[in-house]
């Protein structure tokens, strides 16, 4: 009998939790050499009973989401593994307990350019904040709640 990994059952157990967006604030700051710099903070409240039960598989799936859409930047190309799964050892690594919070902040992961900070807050309110990922996050929150990003064409 094969047991399933810790992962497949936080994401089974999160992937389709209703959530409120209470703000989506994005900018696009001149660069060098005319390229653009973004950054785009979304804040969104759980919308279940005890949204704190919540939180580890909330964080989990953004970061696992952060990690699969992320791609090397610049110098970071050398260290990129095509291949590469997202682990716990890599949701570990990034956890953290701070300022009341239950955070997750990675900047490169396996040449990845993730550049994400997920703050979760008791009572369920979550704060991420993205840099440098165009505005994929809000794709992110789509998937959290179980929705389909692509529709069937009529």
């Amino acid at each position: 009998m094969e047991q399933e990994s810790i992962g497949h059952r936080f994401l089974a157990e999160t992937i389709g939790i209703p959530i409120e967006i209470i703000s989506n604030d994005y900018e696009e700051i001149p660069a060098v050499e005319d390229t653009v710099s973004t950054y785009q903070e979304i804040v969104f409240q759980i919308k279940e009973d005890d949204p704190d039960d919540w939180a580890i598989g909330v964080l989990f799936a953004l970061s696992l989401m952060s990690f699969s859409f992320a791609a090397p930047r610049g110098i970071s190309e050398m260290y990129f593994v095509p291949d590469e799964d997202w682990t716990i050892e890599y949701f570990l690594t990034g956890l953290r307990y701070r300022w009341r919070k239950i955070c997750f902040t990675s900047d490169y992961v396996s040449g990845r350019l993730m550049k994400t900070n997920i703050d979760f807050e008791s009572g369920g309110k979550v704060k991420m904040v993205t840099r440098n990922r165009g505005r994929g996050t809000e794709r992110w929150l789509m998937y959290l709640q179980g929705k389909k990003h692509i529709n069937p064409v009529k």
